[in-house]
């Protein structure tokens, strides 16, 4: 540094009297020596500086916008946190050691969005989010300036640089990884940009399910529910994601709610995120919304979509997407009612001006009607689970695959818009609730994103259904795959692991994780073990033909088995399950202890609190593995069990030998499991008796989605199904079916 200087000192030497430092103070060349020290210090800033500054230097009009506005006070303030020695400021002192640059874009700056006439209604245009940064040397300090044609493209750029540069980490909406730094991190000369893959991007909260938000975003009364339901729309803001929906429920407060609405939706526009609610035409089941009563015939059913749009277009509604069946494997309505399906797209799409988006689902297969009835109304194309749109085996629903709604969305995309809707977790008896953390998530929505922005769909919706036990990383996922970023003119690689990957603590930690994928691919999918790990769901344990499909499942009946068939019908049927969920639990086992030893070596990082919150991640998702393991062993044991209950029926012999040894066994690991449940629990991020609690509920269900997870029941429920010989749906009942089934709104409200 003092060789650094005394060269600037030599060339002080040959130039004019007067020296212009940082565009503002004039130095006399007698003031040399202090003069190089000031600029050497502005070149680069030492550890520990004082006075450091960095300025983002914004456009009044570009202020006046909320949506950028929002996000260059929100930057302004995460900077502030990662370089506490910095002075941050807006249109603050021009001299800055480091300035960023935002451009002067043409923008409306009231926040809101123009409608298009009802004729252009089978599009929602959007601003272009797309950004370019580049950074240089000017005038010996470090410049970023920033390339964006809209206030949204503004506000991504932003969040673009702290998550694409800085090593920030947006991976929850109550919790991010904020890096300390004591001197700007980035080299002085770089570009970077980022262009948005659809041009809608974000999340369906299925709040049919009593996830995280589902209270907040249905009942005005709820503790915080504004504040929780802002924090969630930043983090879309944060990262990169422009669209938010979400399930009404039929037991709201009708007087009420839509002011609730309205200053939800009113925040989401000030963040760039355009809101829409998903309503059925007349869904019975799980406490859908409903926009006509089917067996209220006065008013007529046209009358009643006219009042039920006016109350629901109270607040301004981006678009709406309809339910046309009366529930999972019950007729679709649109073949039923018709006329008022087109009549209600129409009211829409002519009186509110706004676009309907008709739900789809894989149930019924490649023949099940698809399309709306108004052709000028847009298209959800809905996919189940850990299962891609291109895998030829995925057990969901009783089909073979979903390949077909990657047909509808080839076939529709080119005359109306089309958005994806995946999901990222599925509820019920599959994923969180067992609990289960399923990787495969990654692959299966990886490969459909690429797939279907091939396609060219106009929007990735993902259909969430809660984040605890690592489902957040698959969210946090998607939002980063839904971005082509590159530097300089390199695209950055993106694969299914990469955001996680970038979030560990320890490299040596990776090719562990992409083993862990390579596993749970192999032994859950192509070896189907997916249809022992998950629990089974009411309908399944019905005789025929009610023993409709939805998850996957077993060909055969576990009380069948019980009952009648031969120990060689059983060793058919369980004899290969029970030996490759062994080897899964083993393989399992070995890696998820491997990546605790390597966790348990990460030492004191008190000091940091960026490398603090990465080790408790990592612990987390490692811990969530080791789950699926114990899981996987726990099944084989109560298969075992069910097998020698069978071989002692057959020997007329009670079910205290060989079946009770292994049962107890199976207790044994289920509560080695129930610590480690413990554990989890501990780091939720949400309050516990909102989550894992039996409680009062809008959803059909009389508890928090993780309340099953909290006890191990579907666990303990196996355990008893073999002890006391009982398959039935009736045994040991977890849901209320009356209101799971929801016939009363055949008649009422």
């Amino acid at each position: 540094m003092i060789c650094y200087v005394v060269m600037i000192y030599g060339k002080l030497l040959f130039m004019p009297s007067t020296l212009r430092y940082n565009q503002q103070r004039m130095y006399p060349v007698s003031g040399l020596l202090a003069a190089a020290v000031l600029i050497v210090a502005s070149i680069a800033v030492p550890a520990g500086a004082t006075g450091f500054h960095i300025t983002i230097q914004a456009p009044a009009r570009l202020l006046a916008s909320p949506v950028a506005s929002s996000a260059i006070n929100d930057t302004g303030a995460l900077l502030q946190q990662s370089l506490p020695s910095a002075k941050v400021s807006i249109n603050g002192r021009t001299g800055s050691e480091v300035l960023i640059i935002l451009p002067d874009t043409d923008i409306p700056t009231d926040g809101t969005r123009t409608s298009p006439p009802a004729a252009a209604m089978r599009r929602l245009p959007l601003p272009d989010r797309s950004y370019r940064w580049k950074s240089g040397s000017e005038s010996g300090r470090t410049v970023l300036r920033l390339q964006a044609r809209s206030a949204e493209g503004v506000a991504c750029g932003l969040y673009g640089l702290l998550q694409g540069k800085l090593g920030f980490r947006f991976h929850h909406p109550r919790e991010s990884v904020i890096p300390k730094y004591r001197r700007w991190p980035l080299p002085g000369q770089f570009t970077f940009s980022g262009r948005p893959r659809f041009e809608k991007s974000g999340f369906h909260l299925h709040t049919m399910h009593p996830i995280e938000l589902t209270e907040q975003l249905l009942n005005p009364d709820y503790p915080n529910a504004f504040e929780d339901l802002a924090c969630y729309i930043d983090w879309l803001a944060r990262n990169g994601q422009n669209t938010m929906q979400f399930v009404l429920l039929r037991g709201i407060d009708r007087a009420r709610w839509p002011r609730h609405a309205a200053r939800v939706v009113e925040h989401a526009h000030r963040r760039g995120v355009i809101c829409g609610v998903q309503i059925s035409l007349s869904m019975l089941q799980q406490q859908a919304f409903q926009a006509i009563t089917l067996l209220q015939l006065y008013p007529s059913y046209t009358r009643q979509v006219d009042d039920t749009l006016a109350w629901l277009f109270q607040a301004p509604w981006d678009f709406i997407s309809l339910e046309p069946t009366m529930g999972e494997h019950l007729p679709f309505l649109g073949r039923l009612v018709p006329h008022i399906q087109l009549h209600l797209e129409r009211q829409v799409a002519e009186r509110y001006r706004s676009l309907l988006l008709l739900g789809t689902h894989v149930i019924g297969g490649e023949d099940a009607p698809r399309e709306p009835r108004l052709a000028g109304s847009g298209i959800l194309v809905h996919s189940v689970m850990c299962y891609s749109v291109t895998e030829t085996n995925a057990p969901v629903y009783g089909n073979r695959n979903q390949c077909f709604m990657l047909r509808t969305a080839q076939k529709e995309q080119p005359r109306r818009e089309t958005w994806y809707w995946p999901e990222s977790s599925y509820w019920v008896g599959f994923d969180t609730p067992v609990p289960l953390l399923l990787l495969p998530y990654l692959d299966a929505r990886h490969q459909d994103l690429e797939t279907m922005a091939g396609v060219g769909v106009n929007g990735h919706l993902t259909f969430s259904s809660g984040w605890e036990w690592g489902y957040w990383l698959i969210d946090w996922s998607i939002a980063r795959w839904a971005w082509e970023y590159r530097n300089s003119r390199a695209v950055l690689p993106s694969g299914p692991l990469t955001p996680l990957l970038e979030l560990l603590p320890d490299p040596r930690l990776q090719p562990l994780w992409k083993e862990a994928l390579r596993l749970q691919n192999f032994y859950l999918k192509e070896r189907d073990l997916m249809r022992f790990m998950a629990a089974a769901t009411p309908f399944s344990e019905l005789p025929p033909p009610f023993d409709k499909p939805f998850q996957p499942a077993p060909e055969f009946h576990y009380s069948r088995l019980f009952k009648s068939a031969s120990r060689r019908e059983v060793d058919l049927h369980l004899g290969r399950p029970i030996r490759e969920l062994e080897g899964y639990a083993r393989e399992m086992g070995t890696l998820s202890q491997r990546m605790e030893a390597i966790l348990a070596e990460g030492g004191d990082r008190a000091g940091d609190p960026a490398a603090v919150m990465r080790l408790k991640l990592a612990r987390e998702l490692t811990r969530a593995l080791a789950v699926t393991s114990l899981r996987a062993s726990h099944r084989a044991l109560t298969l075992k069990a069910l097998s020698a209950r069978v071989g002692e029926r057959s020997a007329g012999r009670n079910h205290n030998g060989s079946s009770g040894e292994l049962l107890v066994k199976a207790r044994l690991v289920r509560h080695q499991a129930l610590a480690l449940v413990k554990q989890q629990e501990s780091g939720y991020r949400y309050p516990l008796p909102l989550l894992a609690d039996r409680r009062d509920s809008m959803t059909a269900y009389p508890f928090g989605y993780l309340y099953p997870a909290g006890r191990l029941f579907f666990w303990e429920r196996e355990e008893q199904q073999v002890e006391q010989g009982r398959f039935d749906p009736l045994f040991m009942n977890l849901w209320d079916m009356r209101r799971t089934l929801g016939l009363g709104s055949l008649f009422f409200r």
